[in-house]
């Protein structure tokens, strides 16, 4: 994962993060703060639309490759959040 810059964009909504991901907006990686996981995208041009029409119902995107991503996220989330608790446990 690269550095973050102010050019990202962060969600801790899983459901709008794995449409954002469909939607093919790049995927940066994910941080967490205590437990909650924060997914990180390229703030791109295209966010401002993809943001409105997911939120007001119309976005549209493949129901199974929707499906796949919240799938794959979970996963994401709960490694990262064992991973958080590993590295803690270090200090």
């Amino acid at each position: 994962m690269r550095p973050q810059t102010q050019d990202d964009y962060f969600t801790t909504d899983l459901y709008y993060a794995a449409y954002l991901r469909v939607a093919g907006v790049p995927y940066m990686g994910e941080s967490v703060e205590g437990r909650q996981v924060s997914f990180m995208f390229e703030d791109t041009p295209s966010m401002v639309d993809l943001k409105r029409d997911y939120f007001n119902g119309k976005g549209k995107v493949s129901a199974l490759a929707y499906k796949r991503e919240i799938i794959d996220l979970k996963a994401l989330t709960h490694e990262a959040l064992r991973e958080a608790g590993r590295t803690a446990g270090r200090r």
